[in-house]
């Protein structure tokens, strides 16, 4: 039965952590999580344990590692992809120790031409197959992201082809819905489509031109269709924000996001 509960991508509310920011996840109602651990945890000493005890006391469930990702790590080049597995094997190691089940991937950097496109996705799929037995041994999905602009995974039929010679055993979907780009009408459509392999989400708002990462509600995108998609389909992954959360604490932040929540939940 689709429920939403409150997720947030950790590092919407500082990067990287701080003491205030642990200490206000006690009593937050956050209760899943996304840890992108190189604005979160770089340079911090003993930041993987000090954030797993705080997640752990606050109740907080972490279910998605966020990769990291640039030009110099791109799956799609064949020159960086040597970079990228062992980046995206730390992104796996990271996802053990949290005990996260998903690990959220971006399939490419840009910009891509369209005359380079096919080969692109070509090797990035060739490197994404690469890893794939050792994301099955381990349990975790890889969730290939809606990327905007250029990107690969910038559409549907690009993030079904990923899931297709992947395997929808080890593949699903991020559903950014602020990548959308001028396709924002579309969401509850990909949302239907996509049914079970959409396996997480980053929520937030957007101008329906590149993305904002606003607070639900302050751009384009029609909320009631989408959670009406999210309901049609009976999701059950993360009701995770991604968003540039206004406020100058953690906790300002966390109530900005928990009021976008309540706002939200009156579709749900």
């Amino acid at each position: 039965m689709f429920s939403p509960v409150l997720g947030v991508s950790l590092h919407s509310l500082a990067k990287p952590i701080t003491d205030d920011m642990l200490e206000a996840l006690s009593g937050s109602g956050i209760r899943t999580a996304e840890i992108y651990s190189t604005p979160l945890l770089k340079g911090v000493a003993d930041g993987h344990e000090r954030l797993a005890a705080a997640m752990k006391k606050a109740g907080i469930s972490p279910m998605t590692i966020h990769a990291d990702f640039g030009a110099g790590i791109d799956p799609s080049k064949p020159a960086t992809s040597d970079a990228a597995l062992a980046s995206l094997r730390q992104a796996l190691a990271d996802a053990r120790f949290f005990a996260a089940p998903m690990v959220v991937i971006h399939a490419s950097s840009e910009p891509i031409s369209a005359e380079e496109r096919p080969a692109r996705l070509d090797w990035s799929l060739k490197t994404l197959a690469e890893l794939s037995g050792e994301f099955r041994r381990a349990g975790v999905k890889i969730a290939i992201e809606l990327l905007p602009r250029t990107c690969l995974g910038n559409c549907l039929g690009e993030l079904e082809r990923f899931i297709k010679e992947l395997g929808d055993d080890v593949c699903g979907v991020c559903l950014d819905v602020n990548h959308g780009m001028d396709q924002y009408a579309l969401l509850p459509q990909w949302v239907k489509a996509l049914g079970k392999n959409l396996i997480t989400l980053h929520l937030s708002d957007y101008d329906g031109i590149d993305e904002k990462h606003w607070l639900p509600g302050a751009g384009v995108i029609d909320w009631p269709a989408f959670m009406a998609a999210l309901r049609s389909i009976d999701y059950r992954g993360p009701f995770n924000f991604e968003v540039s959360v206004p406020g100058e604490s953690p906790r300002a932040r966390i109530a900005a996001l928990a009021s976008a929540m309540q706002w939200l939940s009156k579709w749900s």
